[in-house]
């Protein structure tokens, strides 16, 4: 018979404005801006009843603020995982984006095109990818059986690879949006463990915010 070992529900940070403004930010350490405090508030009452025992986060204050704002209905510790910071983007952070990719199309093509391609002076997909799996096999070695972790569009990509196994090119499929909501459960059974995704990046919580 299969059991459900853990749950994991995986945040991204609320908008901030580089978000707004189209600007890469990745380890540039932007807060939340008055959007986001909102857009975390909106998943903070959606998240009220549910049974979270560890919580986790990107140690970048985007992601800290939204916890902390989910976190006023259940006063865990929030333990914050340097491994689960977004991409390095290198000579493109604080860039605006449209630009930076109209300015260097070649660079552009080969880092969508190729998960082990950086932005010059940054990291790849498969790095971050790899650095990912150091912090998550660290925390699932918690006692906790229902986790949230806050994170960054990239890495909530990179932990969705390292569970489900798949390829950096194939998990960059996945839409991320600012505050969005997804869950994975982790089974196990007599001969062996795996996850599946309940539900990935569920927004119905802003729906009609302004």
């Amino acid at each position: 018979m299969d059991h459900l070992r853990k749950t994991i529900l995986l945040v991204r940070h609320g908008t901030t404005t580089f978000n707004e403004t189209d600007h890469l930010q990745g380890l540039i350490d932007n807060p939340l801006n008055q959007r986001g405090r909102n857009e975390a508030a909106r998943l903070a009452a959606r998240l009220k009843g549910t049974v979270i025992d560890a919580m986790f986060s990107s140690p970048l204050q985007r992601a800290v603020e939204t916890a902390t704002i989910i976190n006023g209905f259940h006063d865990l510790p929030l333990t914050l995982v340097p491994e689960f910071s977004e991409i390095d983007l290198g000579e493109w952070e604080g860039l605006n984006y449209t630009q930076a990719r109209e300015q260097f199309p070649e660079v552009h093509r080969r880092w969508i095109s190729d998960p082990d391609f950086p932005i010059p002076g940054g990291e790849s997909f498969t790095s971050v990818c790899a650095r990912t799996r150091t912090g998550l096999e660290r925390i699932l070695a918690d006692g906790g059986r229902h986790i949230l972790i806050a994170g960054h569009a990239s890495v909530n990509r990179a932990i969705l690879a390292n569970l489900l196994d798949l390829s950096p090119a194939a998990a960059r499929h996945f839409r991320t949006g600012n505050a969005a909501l997804s869950r994975l459960l982790l089974l196990e059974n007599s001969l062996q463990q795996w996850a599946v995704v309940d539900f990935w990046n569920s927004t119905s919580h802003l729906e009609n915010a302004s």
